[in-house]
């Protein structure tokens, strides 16, 4: 369906205006024509169309019409009845005008209200990010209201601008943004006629996070000032729900990515454990099978006073390795659960520990040469002397098994404040560096260790463990083709 233009609505009103004159000239009714009642029918379209002007307008036109009419009846006769007829008529064609304008012009400024506001939503709708929104908006905004326009949002310690290059300090976005209160300015300047320009907060929470400016050559009156004001409110509500969306929607993504990787950790994590499992039986199967078969030995056959020494010697090597192997799973699960590995706590003698566990680590690995550096007067320890003695096996077992065929392992202990310093050190292949975060956790071995020996990947985190739980520190230093350190810190014996 075609809408008519202005023009041709005010073509048609002045032809029904003179129409309907027409037809009360031609009554002799004369003021009281019944015809007179058709003014309504222009005077109405005109209010619809140009709103209380319009009405206005038309309802005058009808009345300098009917006024050659009314006034020689006035003048011949006084005020009879058909003249007041006529005077009421023209009183009430006025009223009508006036009243239907002011009722399309509200009319009118509710729809532009509330297509800005649709506008407004539309805008941020969808926005990935808060300075998207801005843009979006603004030029919703520019279209809607036929002006230039500059948005500003506040944005943690910073704002965003759209329309413009920054916040100016002194001008009047800056006062608004610091008084929170709407600026008119008469003339902005930039051009030979005034410019006028004004300024609203956009408030959301009782905050001001923002403002908007709307400048244009012209007037801008004190209903348009408030109809921008009250907008606004409604675009200080949809940057800060804008916000809110995108602080969800990235909120949503980063969980979706720890979600992700916490799935694929715990699918790792199956993996290692179902290798775990493989491993350890074969780790326990080792001396399980040393021991029945030399128990069945001993059993069965009649054998050397000095063999029976020897086979002993084995079988108490492959008791105390399946019983440290025990104790590693005994303590895992207990890290799995939250709790500390259980301590009997005792002073301890570095020199003397370290003496004694390198000496059975020679004896089952002679093709390495272990160096010892354990100078005297190390203060003693206050610590569990089996879970150090795990702790410095598992660290140089497996500096014997990562490390080629003769190459050295070096075991220093030095004072360190009131404690003691251990390091093991190896000349071995190295771990590389993206693995160098993971070693100390439980069933983690770095890629490149797998096919150079067998392990559960538990001696490490048993390890920190460990030493965790009797208030030490524990790291590890390492690089491919140069070898691996690992030290480990733990407090002497607190003065009595």
């Amino acid at each position: 369906m075609r809408t008519l233009t202005g023009p041709a609505v005010a073509t048609g009103v002045a032809a029904a205006l003179a129409a309907v004159t027409a037809l009360v000239a031609l009554d002799d009714a004369g003021p009281a024509a019944l015809a007179r009642h058709a003014y309504l029918v222009p005077v109405a379209a005109a209010a619809l169309r140009f709103g209380v002007l319009g009405g206005g307008f038309a309802a005058a036109g009808a009345g300098l019409l009917m006024a050659p009419v009314v006034l020689p009846e006035i003048e011949r006769a006084g005020l009879t009845t058909e003249a007041i007829e006529g005077l009421v008529s023209l009183a009430g064609l006025a009223a009508f005008g006036t009243l239907v304008g002011a009722a399309t012009t509200r009319a009118r400024r509710e729809v532009a209200r509330y297509e800005a506001l649709v506008a407004v939503r539309r805008a941020v709708a969808g926005a990935a990010s808060l300075d998207a929104a801005l843009g979006r908006l603004r030029a919703a905004l520019a279209r809607r209201l036929g002006a230039d326009v500059a948005l500003v949002a506040r944005e943690g310690a910073g704002t965003l601008v759209a329309g413009g290059a920054g916040v100016a300090p002194g001008s009047a976005v800056a006062r608004v943004l610091a008084t929170g209160r709407p600026l008119f300015v008469a003339d902005a300047g930039g051009g030979p006629r005034p410019r006028r320009a004004f300024v609203t907060p956009l408030v959301a929470e009782a905050a001001v996070i923002g403002a908007l400016a709307v400048e244009r050559a012209g007037e801008l009156g004190r209903g348009e000032r408030a109809a921008i004001e009250a907008l606004g409110a409604h675009v200080g509500v949809a940057l800060e729900n804008a916000r809110l969306a995108a602080r969800q929607r990235r909120f949503a993504e980063e969980l979706a990515e720890k979600v992700a990787g916490a799935t694929a950790r715990l699918a790792e994590i199956d993996r290692a454990k179902s290798a775990f499992v493989a491993i350890a039986s074969h780790e326990l199967r080792t001396p399980l099978t040393a021991l029945q078969g030399f128990s069945e030995l001993l059993a069965l056959r009649r054998v050397a006073p000095e063999e029976v020494a020897r086979f002993g010697r084995i079988m108490h090597g492959e008791a105390r390795r399946l019983g440290r192997i025990v104790s590693d799973l005994l303590d895992l699960s207990r890290i799995e659960q939250g709790l500390a590995p259980a301590l009997r706590r005792t002073t301890v003698d570095v020199p003397a520990l370290v003496a004694d566990v390198v000496e059975v680590l020679r004896r089952a690995a002679p093709a390495h040469p272990i160096e010892v550096d354990c100078p005297p007067g190390l203060p003693p320890l206050d610590a569990d002397p089996d879970a150090l003695e795990r702790v410095l096996t598992n660290l140089v077992g497996n500096a014997v098994k990562y490390s080629p065929p003769g190459s050295l392992v070096s075991v220093r202990a030095r004072r360190r404040g009131a404690g003691v310093a251990l390091a093991v050190e190896d000349r071995g292949r190295g771990i590389p560096a993206a693995a160098l975060g993971r070693v100390f956790e439980p069933y983690y071995r770095a890629p490149d260790a797998v096919p150079a020996a067998r392990g559960a990947g538990i001696g490490l985190a048993v390890v920190k463990a460990l030493v965790e739980a009797h208030g030490g520190t524990v790291y590890l230093e390492s690089a491919p083709g140069v070898g691996t350190a690992v030290t480990v810190v733990l407090p002497g014996v607190s003065p009595a």
